[in-house]
């Protein structure tokens, strides 16, 4: 048995090298065809050169070992996560132009990581959360269900009525307290007047959230921190005495890349004002 496993192995890998590297005109073409589709926005011309040069260029081998262990890009599940997280990239998922929208990475990383079959999103924004599910579907094709709601759609994370049904996930990325407004409705956090009233609208819409999470399931709550007039804000701390938003399992670092504040000369104002490159992710379970 172990030598037609071994070359039914050597035929599956010559067959991923051939479509890998286009030879033949049909290969080629699905390749195109699905990048083209994944990347609207990218020149067609562009995408083409891309594969012309990886027609040419490096040994079979060498094509193979670039994609890594797996042929999902993105989607290969990270089973090295840690406390700290960095992506440099925030890869193809949602609107990059949408004020605070985040990677999509992190997102990717925990539904993997938690075997997740549904996933709620009750701020949508630029649509990172739901492109990644979206993609998860098709390329590892999973069947995540998905159901995501934004203020912008007109419901309110404060009064707004709840999905009917719990999630495995609950991802939430609040607007931060003072930092980038996104309207003018007096329920939005981003309006908030001061620290207090933001902690108080975080942690009740944390605790409405928490009412979505099936038992077992998990809610990951993405914020920051914040500076205003010489003074350091942690927008987290009262979520951590909160007894109805469940137990801490892990609290995970990620690292801010291309943010507006990069250009701003700190030191040279006050050695004091250190650049804030970082967020926070709380992983509750319920």
């Amino acid at each position: 048995m172990w030598p037609e496993v071994v070359v039914i192995a050597r035929s599956i890998k010559t067959l991923i090298l051939e479509i890998v590297t286009g030879s033949g005109t049909s290969h080629l073409r699905e390749i195109y065809l699905r990048v083209v589709e994944f990347r609207p926005e990218v020149p067609q011309h562009t995408v083409r050169a891309r594969l012309s040069d990886m027609s040419r260029s490096e040994s079979l081998e060498e094509k193979l070992n670039s994609f890594g262990n797996g042929f999902y890009g993105p989607y290969e599940e990270n089973r090295e996560l840690c406390s700290v997280v960095s992506y440099p990239d925030r890869g193809p998922w949602g609107d990059g132009s949408y004020r605070g929208n985040c990677s999509g990475y992190l997102v990717k990383v925990l539904i993997l990581r938690f075997n997740c079959q549904s996933v709620f999103d009750p701020t949508e924004g630029g649509g990172t959360v739901k492109d990644v599910v979206a993609g998860i579907n098709h390329f590892p094709r999973k069947d995540i269900d998905y159901e995501g709601r934004d203020l912008r759609l007109g419901w309110d994370i404060l009064t707004g009525r709840l999905p009917e049904r719990q999630f495995d996930l609950v991802w939430y990325h609040p607007p931060y307290w003072d930092i980038v407004t996104y309207s003018d409705d007096p329920n939005d956090l981003s309006n908030c007047r001061s620290l207090e009233e933001f902690e108080l609208k975080l942690n009740r819409s944390v605790e409405r959230l928490f009412q979505s999470v099936k038992p077992g399931g998990v809610m990951a709550v993405l914020i920051g921190d914040k500076r205003k007039d010489g003074r350091y804000y942690s927008l987290f701390r009262s979520l951590l005495s909160n007894p109805n938003s469940g137990e801490l399992k892990a609290l995970i670092i990620k690292l801010q890349h291309k943010c507006r504040s990069d250009s701003v000369g700190y030191h040279s104002r006050n050695p004091f004002l250190i650049p804030i490159k970082h967020e926070y992710c709380l992983v509750f379970r319920k």
